[in-house]
């Protein structure tokens, strides 16, 4: 088995691919859609992608690409911890930092700690948390990065500070996701479908209500623009799973009052937090 992940190595979604692959093998990728797209053509048999952040909220690149772009499924969830960790060459003083490089995510997350320990530092955006430390061990300045702890000793580099989200309950859902879809509605799982309906007074509360009546959790509902028909929309909707019957009878109810539906995976959950 291969797993696909966003990468490079050292990751968030590095660790996330090894949670699901074990002692499997595991690919990295430089997008998203790449690794969805290395799925759905077969080079690889799994894609880890994450879906939302509790900080920063969705990932609108996987959404979009689950959506529009591929027939593929949800298999799994992981909700994975996400300390973010200042990492320094040795040698570098803490007030002597003059830049903070990371992906636009982890800086997001550490928006606050940045503004009120390190003011007088420039943040930089970069491609990925591990070219921010490769840039780091690269330079003669004093510059800084921040990213997983884990990456540190694969650039040479030392943990200055630990934990510095502004959220100490950050985490990051992750998704696993094949072309063949393994779970059925049941206890500790979810179904997420994304829908669109008629841009017409109570058309979606219509559909909100299908799902009060089969007593139908909805855990997240998040809207996304509809690909070149302006002012449309798309609902991507997880629901909870309690009742098998329930949820195969309000789909179908769903499917047929909406003018796009598509059912994304009914998947198990893990959550490490």
């Amino acid at each position: 088995m291969k797993y696909g992940y966003l990468g490079p190595k050292g990751t968030f979604s590095h660790s996330a691919a090894d949670f699901f692959a074990k002692n499997e093998e595991t690919v990295p990728f430089s997008s998203i859609y790449k690794v969805l797209s290395a799925v759905d053509g077969g080079k690889i048999d799994c894609g880890v992608v994450p879906v939302e952040n509790s900080t920063e909220g969705s990932i609108n690149a996987t959404l979009d690409t689950l959506i529009f772009d591929f027939n593929l499924k949800m298999t799994a969830q992981l909700n994975m911890p996400i300390a973010e960790s200042l990492v320094v060459k040795e040698g570098t003083a803490f007030e002597d930092i003059k830049r903070v490089l990371s992906h636009p995510q982890p800086i997001a997350q550490c928006s606050h700690y940045l503004r009120e320990n390190l003011p007088w530092a420039e943040t930089i955006t970069v491609s990925s948390t591990t070219e921010a430390m490769k840039q780091v061990s690269e330079s003669s300045e004093p510059i800084a990065a921040i990213g997983n702890k884990i990456s540190a000793p694969m650039y040479g580099l030392k943990v200055l500070r630990e934990s510095i989200q502004d959220d100490k309950r950050n985490f990051t859902q992750f998704a696993l996701v094949s072309k063949k879809e393994d779970s059925k509605p049941g206890e500790n799982t979810k179904t997420t479908v994304a829908f669109s309906v008629a841009n017409e007074p109570g058309s979606l509360f219509m559909i909100l209500g299908i799902f009060s009546i089969y007593d139908v959790n909805m855990v997240k509902i998040i809207s996304r623009p509809m690909r070149n028909r302006p002012e449309e929309y798309v609902f991507f909707v997880e629901l909870e799973n309690k009742n098998a019957k329930d949820i195969e009878d309000s789909l179908t109810m769903v499917k047929r009052k909406t003018s796009f539906f598509k059912v994304l995976g009914t998947y198990n959950l893990y959550d490490l937090r």
